[in-house]
Order: structure tokens, then C-alpha cells, then sequence
């Protein structure tokens, strides 16, 4: 037999905490999470397409604070990625182009690209207005003139042979006919058949020549025309080149920019009027805008400037949607319609992580399936495509653009919860393929002399930065007494320090010294269950009052009490249970009443099966099991799941069995095994607390405890007065490693005699069965 009762020394929780916070270097790296790290370290060293992360833990760990920190670290040995920049594309108006450039190098050029702009601005009106330019143009016309002036001459001279006149009208060269030096007018034609006859011969035999004439005439208004351009092309290239060539010596190394200032050198030339014009508009509000937008086609629009960067970016976005996300147009008004160009494109979150880090929480992006899905997209595809609807599906009026798309290089963090992973996991299937590492966080950590010595330091990190008071030793070892009793064992503690900070929190509000104490800090922690234990208090009003039927003096057969649990989201409590059993000669085994009212859940069922096994192996060897026995929760009007009330089924149906009574005040958990082993179960704490409050209410004896397996001594983080009933004989918690131990404590029976007196009971059934069947 391996009964042992634990004594309160065993499961005092005390540690030797020397310091307080004050004037302690807060800490910050708390603590190592080592399977997160290697999932990280998986990821960060992949460049493979899929190798995104998915973050996995509980509320308030730290699993974005760790997260961030972790790649900040690793984001400082990557390379800093290029800054993206828009322009127009003159070729194609509605598709403006990206171009990539070193880090910093975009806010130069632009700043370059603007200086040339404004040069523009101000000196293109001057070119175009000085007495150099106006000279040539007026030598070019005059050039022109003189040889259109020489072929009408000409054209003349001939006409006369024909008896024909040029005559310059404003909208072109006619031919009227000569009589005798004289001019004959449209009417006096009319009036004389004979010379109309003479005038259209005269025009025939002229015509082709005329005709010749006109066609030079018309060639050199087209060299005009050319000469002028040419002059206005070849200024305007004076004047950009002379511009443009600081800028191409600058950039001389770099192609990509050489090339973009070669196609901007082109269509400045091409488009130099509108800077021309700007001048002439300064005080026409309308026509100053339209020029100005016109001019600003030929701007940089810089939408990632990584040049205040050390590495790579991390970005973390808090309220991701598919503007933040995606970026987006712009749109302004003009002259009544929507309208977009280069400049109105505004930069999302996956620009700005480009080449680096993003991380986002799973159930922000998740609650806009579309959002989701655009996700997913880039990706997939490795491209950023502009969030949004097109503004021309909701304004008939107007100017969309459709940008061309960045590629995307870089890594996703989502951070979330299991239970989105699993669903994620089963129903998304490019969820796998995209999110192929898991970084699952422990919210429970070894509790180390490490952890001990550092959680003052940590704990100063958070009395930092939520401008705390400073905490006392004492009130130290209480706040890590309570991360302990919430790890549910006395070698873990839980990290999630969320519910740490709350603690603190409200320790501050109720201090009235210097410092936080150590009262201060109960207080909070019993405060805070007070906040959530109505449930519980009502639960145990009704036992007090008898509604609840609870016996935890003396001894009884066929009734045993054992403990449930119930979690209330925020509190969890433990409340004993009675639970009876009824055996009989008959062949229906046991009868588990929960599972006939459909009030059972399959591990219980599980756990009840169990039981049968148990029996056939230990009894049912040596004489036939003709048996029948039905196990009931009393006034348990809820589903009951779990195996933890195994033991304490067992035991009340070998009491039914045997009729040898068993202690009420002796309470019983545990998990059996078919061979009669006793498992650990969860919710000790729980379990004990609930059924010693009880035991309190009524009045401690002296007699009362709770029965335990010993598998579970570790997670006994008991109330301070519980461990001092303890310490004082008034509550008593035994671990045992068999049922044969439990039978012994509750019965006071040896085991051996107990297993003959059931076994006699059993054949006295089978021979009662054995009559019946030859009747």
C-alpha cells in the first residue's frame, strides 16, 4: 500500500524573494519560449515560398510583444529593401508604373525630380519669351514668307499668261479671269456665256500648274510648322538637358534611374508647354489647377521610404483593412469628376513590410473573408494589388487608374488562437501551403531559480510601463506565488502576463503606502474571485441550507462524494457531489443513470466502461459476474464528461456491492485504469478547495480530506487557511497510487478482506442468478 497523507509543508508555496522593485532594471526578455524560437528560427532562415508563420497561444501571453522583439533582432542583419516609388506613364495614361530604388534613394530623386520641375516653372517662359528665341523664330518665318511670297510671284506670272489673276482670299489662293488688264467678277461670268467658256478653258490649261503651286505653298506652311516645332523642341531641350545633366551624372551608376530620367527627358520636351503656360495662368484659379496637374504628371510619388531604416521593416498592423492592408487611390475632384494619377496612390502595410516582416492578428484579418481572400492573393501571386473598388463601378464619372502591382517579397506573422489554427488548418486548404510553420507559446514554463531571482526585474518592467508603485519583497513573492497557483503546479508558472499586469493593476488602486505590499496584492487576488464567485456562493448557500444534499460525517454504503468542477470562464470552482449506486443479482453489468438520461459525455461513458473492465478482471476471474448496478450523480441536472470520478464510481459500487460503508467525509478523485491504477486528473485545486469550503461551512471535524492520486501532489496550490487546517490536523489530503489504497482509507477495511467480502457477495449473486435461470 502507498497512502501518504501530505503535510502542509509540502504545499506551502514560499520563495526566497530578498528584493522589491525599487531601483531595478526592468526586464524585458521573459520568458524563453525555446519551440517558438525554433519555428521562428525555421521561418526566418527560409526564403522558400509558404514559409509564413502562424503565432499560436493564449490571451495576453505576449504574443505579439515576443513576436515583435524577435524580429526586430533578426530584422537589423537583413538588408534594408528598396524604396517604391510611383510614375506616370505617358504611354499608357491609366497605368502608372513602379520603380524600385536603394534605400533612400527615393526621396532623393524625387526631391532632384522636383527641383527640376520648379526650374521649369520658372525659366521655360523665359526661354520661350527671350529676344534669342524670338529672333529665330521671326528668321525662320521670314524665311518661309520670302519663298512663299517668291511662289506666288511666280504663280502670278503664269497666270497672266493664261489670262488669269491670283487673288489672296482668307481662306485661301482663287483665280478670277483678266480681260484686257481688267478683273472680271462671278456676276459679269454669269451675264457672258462666252467668256465663262473662255475662263474655264483658261482654268484647265492652268490648273495642274495651279495646282503645283498650292501643293508648294502647302509644303512649306507644313515646313513652317515643323520649323517652329522644331525651334520650340530643340529650346526645350536646351533647357532640360541643361537641367537633366546634374541628375544623370549623379545617378550615372544606376540603370533604373538613368532609364526613368531618359523617358522623363522625353516627354518634358514633348509636354513643355504646360510649364510654359504656368506663368500665364497664376491668376486663373481653374486653369492654374489644370496646369498644375498636368505638371505634376512628371512628379515622383515616393509611397515606401525605407531611408530612416536599419535593416529590414517590421510592421505591425493593429487595425488591418484594405486600405491599411493594401493601400489605396486617392481621389480628388476636378471640374466635377473623381479623378487619380500616380501621385493619388497611397502605400498599405504590405508595401511598407516589403523585403522585411508584417504581423497581424489572425481574427482581424479573418472577420473580412474578402480581406482574408485579398491576403491570400499576394501570397500566392508575390504581388501587391491596390485595395478596393474601382471608383469608376461607383462614379460613372470618372478617372480611374489601375497601378501596376509591387512585388512582394517578405514574411507574414499571424498571431492567433489554436482553435482559428485548427479551423484554418481543416477548412482552408492554401492555408497550409502559405502558412507552413506554427509558433505554439506555452503559456506554463518550468519554475527554475532563474525565474525566481529575475521576476522581481520583470515585474518592474511592468510597473514601468503602466506607472505603477513600486512593490515590496513580500508583495513580490505573492504576485509569484499567484502566477504559480494559476500554472496549476508547483514546478510551473504561467506566463501569460496579461493577467499579471491586471493583478497589479489593481494592487495599486488599493495601496495606500509608498509601495505595493503584500496585502495589497491578496486583497486584489481575493477581490477579484469575489468579483466572480457569486455561482459559487450560491452553490454553497444551498448546501448550508440543505437543498443540496451533502453528508460529511459518519458513514454510509452505496453513497461516496466526489468533486466536479465547474468553469465559469473566469473562475472555476470545485463542488462535491454525491454519487450513489445500487447493486443487485441480475446480467445488465452497470448502468450508468447519466448516460441513459443523455446527461454524460463520451470520456465519462469511457470511465464507466472502464469500471466493467476493472471488475471482470479482478472478479470476474473467480466467479461469474451476475450483476446488475446503476451509478447515479445526485440532483446533477447538467451533462457530467470526464474520468476523474472513476475512483470514487468504483468505490461506491463495491460498497453497494459488499454493503461495507464508506467515510463521508473523506472525498474522492481520480482516474481508475482497468488494471486498478489511479490517474492524475485535473483540477485539483479546485477539487480540494471546493470540497474543504464545504467541509468549513458545516464545521471541520477533524476527520475530513479529500483522496487524490499521488501523480497529482504537484499541482496541490492551495489557499493560505486550507494549508493551515493542515498544519493543524483540521483537514487532512491523501495521495494514493492504487484503489486498493482508497478502498482502505474510506473503508478502514484492509484491501484483501475487502476484495472477499465483494467476491462473497458476487458468488451469492451468481447462485441467486443460477436459480432463477432453472425456474
Amino acid at each position: 500500500m502507498s497512502i501518504r497523507e501530505i503535510k502542509a509543508a509540502e504545499v506551502r508555496l514560499s520563495f526566497d524573494v530578498k528584493v522589491g522593485t525599487a531601483g531595478l532594471k526592468p526586464l524585458a526578455v521573459f520568458p524563453s519560449q525555446p519551440r517558438v524560437d525554433n519555428s521562428f528560427e525555421l521561418a526566418l532562415r527560409t526564403e522558400k515560398e509558404g514559409y509564413n508563420v502562424y503565432v499560436s497561444g493564449p490571451e495576453s501571453i505576449g504574443r505579439t510583444t515576443y513576436t515583435l522583439r524577435k524580429l526586430k533582432e533578426r530584422a537589423k542583419e537583413k538588408p534594408t529593401p528598396e524604396d517604391i516609388c510611383y510614375f506616370h506613364d505617358f504611354e499608357e495614361p491609366l497605368k502608372p508604373k513602379y520603380l524600385l530604388l536603394p534605400s533612400g534613394l527615393g526621396k532623393e530623386l524625387r526631391r532632384d525630380i522636383d527641383w527640376v520641375i520648379e526650374n521649369l516653372k520658372e525659366e521655360s517662359h523665359k526661354m520661350f519669351e527671350s529676344k534669342e528665341f524670338e529672333e529665330e523664330r521671326e528668321r525662320r518665318i521670314k524665311e518661309i514668307e520670302e519663298e512663299k511670297e517668291k511662289i506666288i510671284s511666280e504663280m502670278s506670272e503664269e497666270a497672266r499668261k493664261h489670262n488669269l489673276t491670283v487673288f489672296l482670299t482668307p481662306t485661301g489662293i482663287s483665280l478670277l479671269p483678266l480681260v484686257h488688264g481688267r478683273v472680271v467678277s462671278e456676276a459679269e461670268l454669269v451675264q457672258n456665256p462666252l467668256l465663262k467658256s473662255r475662263y474655264e478653258k483658261s482654268l484647265e490649261e492652268f490648273g495642274e500648274k495651279f495646282r503645283d503651286y498650292i501643293r508648294s505653298l502647302r509644303e512649306l506652311d507644313y515646313r513652317l510648322a515643323y520649323e517652329i516645332k522644331d525651334l520650340r523642341e530643340k529650346t526645350a531641350e536646351f533647357l532640360v538637358d541643361s537641367l537633366l545633366y546634374r541628375l544623370e551624372e549623379k545617378y550615372r551608376g544606376n540603370e533604373n534611374v538613368l532609364n526613368f530620367l531618359k523617358n522623363l527627358r522625353k516627354n518634358l520636351i514633348k509636354n513643355i508647354q504646360f510649364f510654359v503656360e504656368w506663368k500665364f495662368v497664376e491668376d486663373n484659379v481653374p486653369l492654374r489647377r489644370l496646369t498644375e496637374s498636368n505638371i505634376n504628371l512628371f512628379r515622383l510619388n515616393v509611397i515606401a521610404d525605407n531611408s530612416s531604416l536599419e535593416g529590414a521593416p517590421v510592421v505591425h498592423e493593429e487595425m488591418p483593412s484594405f486600405k491599411s492592408l493594401f493601400g489605396y487611390i486617392s481621389y480628388r475632384a476636378e471640374m466635377g469628376i473623381l479623378y487619380a494619377d500616380h501621385s493619388s496612390i497611397v502605400a498599405g502595410s504590405l508595401h511598407r513590410a516589403r523585403g522585411g516582416y508584417l504581423v497581424l492578428r489572425a481574427r482581424d484579418v479573418l472577420e473580412n473573408p474578402l480581406l482574408w481572400e485579398s491576403l491570400k492573393r499576394v501570397l500566392l501571386h508575390k504581388r501587391i494589388y491596390l485595395g478596393g473598388i474601382p471608383v469608376s463601378d461607383l462614379f460613372p464619372l470618372s478617372v480611374g487608374i489601375d497601378p501596376q502591382p509591387v512585388p512582394f517579397e517578405g514574411k507574414v506573422f499571424l498571431i492567433g488562437d489554436y482553435l482559428t489554427f485548427h479551423i484554418l488548418s481543416l477548412f482552408d486548404p492554401e492555408f497550409n501551403r502559405l502558412f507552413k510553420v506554427k509558433a505554439e507559446f506555452d503559456p506554463t514554463v518550468n519554475l527554475t531559480e532563474g525565474i525566481v531571482k529575475d521576476f522581481p526585474r520583470i515585474l518592474k518592467k511592468i510597473v514601468e510601463e503602466e506607472g505603477l508603485k513600486d512593490l515590496t519583497p513580500e508583495a513580490v513573492e505573492e504576485v509569484l506565488r499567484y502566477a504559480v497557483i494559476r500554472a496549476g503546479s508547483r514546478k510551473k508558472i504561467n506566463v501569460v502576463f496579461g493577467y499579471i499586469t491586471d493583478l497589479l493593476r489593481e494592487a495599486d488602486t488599493y495601496s495606500k503606502e509608498k509601495e505595493i505590499t503584500r496585502q495589497d496584492v491578496k486583497r486584489a487576488v481575493k477581490d477579484k474571485i469575489f468579483r466572480s464567485n457569486l455561482i459559487e456562493e450560491k452553490v454553497k448557500e444551498m448546501i448550508l441550507e440543505g437543498k443540496i444534499i451533502i453528508d460529511i460525517t459518519g458513514s454510509k454504503v452505496a453513497q461516496v462524494n466526489g468533486i466536479s468542477v465547474y468553469d465559469l470562464g473566469d473562475l472555476s470552482f470545485g463542488k462535491p457531489t454525491r454519487i450513489t449506486a445500487s447493486a443487485y443479482a441480475g446480467e445488465k453489468g452497470i448502468i450508468d443513470i447519466e448516460r441513459e438520461a443523455d446527461l454524460s459525455g463520451p470520456i465519462h461513458n469511457k470511465g464507466v466502461m472502464i469500471l466493467t473492465g476493472y471488475l471482470g478482471n479482478r472478479y470476474g476471474k473467480r466467479v461469474p459476474l451476475s450483476l446488475s448496478c446503476s451509478i447515479a450523480f445526485e440532483q446533477s441536472y447538467d451533462e457530467v464528461e470526464g474520468d476523474s470520478a472513476s475512483v470514487a464510481e468504483l468505490l461506491v459500487v463495491l460498497s453497494a456491492i459488499s454493503e461495507i460503508p464508506l467515510k463521508q467525509g473523506l472525498a474522492v478523485t481520480g482516474s481508475l485504469d482497468q488494471l486498478g491504477n489511479v490517474q492524475p486528473v485535473g483540477g485539483i485545486k479546485e477539487k480540494v478547495e471546493g470540497f474543504w469550503k464545504v467541509c468549513k461551512l458545516e464545521g471541520l471535524s477533524g476527520e475530513q480530506g479529500v483522496v487524490i492520486p499521488s501523480r497529482n501532489v504537484d499541482n496541490l496550490t492551495l489557499d493560505d487557511e486550507l494549508i493551515e487546517d493542515l498544519e493543524k490536523g483540521r483537514f487532512h489530503i491523501y495521495a494514493v497510487d492504487t484503489v486498493d489504497d482508497a478502498i482502505e482509507l474510506l473503508t478502514g477495511v484492509k484491501a484483501v478482506r475487502f476484495h472477499q467480502m465483494v467476491l462473497s457477495k458476487l458468488r451469492k449473486f451468481a447462485r441467486m442468478a443460477e436459480l432463477r435461470k432453472r425456474r
